[in-house]
């Protein structure tokens, strides 16, 4: 919890002019951009924003991909080391290589290295001091793979600006009177919160060294403020300027429990399939959704119970209507139907249980 509420401290972002200094023999990128895009009858958009020191947490990264549809988040670090790439200079030569053509190789002087919110590695690739080398296997989007990222020196300005400002102000902490479900607080990464506590209050926050403390400033001065103390049971006592008092409780994310996958034509593309996947909540929800290479699309969703007797599930879907899967066990699998989803019309495809 400490780690991920140590986000809340990314300040603002920085849209003036920019430029590479150098630390410890490494550049230091802190509040940078590294774009990639092309013209496909829109701008098609990916861009990389490297934020500074976190205390307690590091130097934070977002990475938003094909117009903010694919967003990474995590800390970083740029190691003095060699690191070879292979990367297209551009979408036009990417496109216009003949059939088996591998991308350009070279050698970058640095290496960033992506970590997540609990220190483990995800990717890394090479920079240098205007470029991000970014050939990446898991960090990675559809339409912005193995292609040369570079430093926006006028973020203000460029091509990339709206992008950048619909950067997705991700929830790192989610609150709720656990008495009144309509009484939430959630602070975002982009040190936004929102309060509805007991009023709809916007502002900033803040936070003590230790994390223990949060301050909430509303951006309305005639709006009260409030303190949260992070208490030893994990919940948040909450007090406002105008004397509210209230106790909070962390907000926790319904988790897969059970997923079935198949797979589903992709319209105009012959031969070419998109996953299905039923994801099976611990909350007893249930959604299904196509995944091609990272862009999904939801299909349906709604709730599910699980027959003992027969140990099926039994799904309640808002478009498909009542099903229940058949089989059991490794052989188990859902015959999933739909008169009509847009863009696939209607929809007829067997989804295998997942057992690994």
């Amino acid at each position: 919890m400490k780690k991920l509420i140590a986000l809340v401290l990314c300040l603002a972002l920085s849209l003036s002019l920019v430029s590479v200094s150098f630390a410890e023999g490494v550049p230091d990128i802190a509040d940078t951009y590294y774009a990639y895009g092309y013209d496909v009858g829109f701008w098609m958009d990916y861009f990389f924003h490297f934020y500074g020191e976190v205390p307690g947490l590091g130097r934070v990264f977002y990475a938003g991909y094909a117009l903010n549809q694919i967003v990474y988040t995590g800390t970083y670090e740029i190691v003095a080391e060699e690191r070879e790439y292979t990367c297209w200079p551009d979408r036009a030569t990417q496109t216009a290589a003949a059939e088996g053509t591998e991308a350009p190789t070279g050698t970058a002087p640095y290496t960033v290295i992506f970590y997540d919110f609990d220190g483990q590695e995800i990717d890394r690739c090479g920079m240098d001091e205007t470029h991000l080398y970014n050939d990446m296997k898991t960090l990675t989007g559809v339409g912005g793979d193995n292609a040369i990222y570079s430093l926006d020196t006028d973020p203000e300005n460029s091509a990339f600006a709206n992008e950048y400002k619909s950067e997705q102000a991700v929830v790192v902490l989610s609150l709720v009177n656990p008495e009144d479900d309509t009484a939430t607080l959630e602070l975002k990464v982009n040190g936004k919160y929102d309060d509805l506590v007991v009023l709809y209050v916007e502002g900033t926050y803040a936070m003590n060294e230790d994390q223990t403390v949060i301050t909430l400033t509303p951006d309305d001065d005639s709006d009260p403020g409030a303190t949260l103390t992070l208490n030893e049971d994990g919940t948040y006592a909450y007090v406002s300027t105008d004397g509210d008092e209230v106790t909070l409780a962390v907000v926790k994310e319904a988790e897969v429990a059970y997923q079935l996958k198949g797979s589903i034509p992709v319209p105009g593309m012959d031969g070419v399939n998109a996953d299905l996947i039923c994801d099976l909540f611990d909350d007893n929800t249930a959604v299904i959704y196509a995944d091609f290479m990272g862009n999904r699309m939801d299909i349906d969703q709604g709730t599910y119970e699980i027959d003992m007797t027969t140990y099926s599930f039994v799904l309640h879907f808002a478009t498909a209507g009542d099903l229940t899967t058949e089989g059991y066990a490794a052989d188990m699998a859902l015959n999933y139907k739909a008169d009509s989803v847009d863009p696939f019309g209607a929809i007829e495809q067997t989804l295998a249980f997942v057992t690994e």
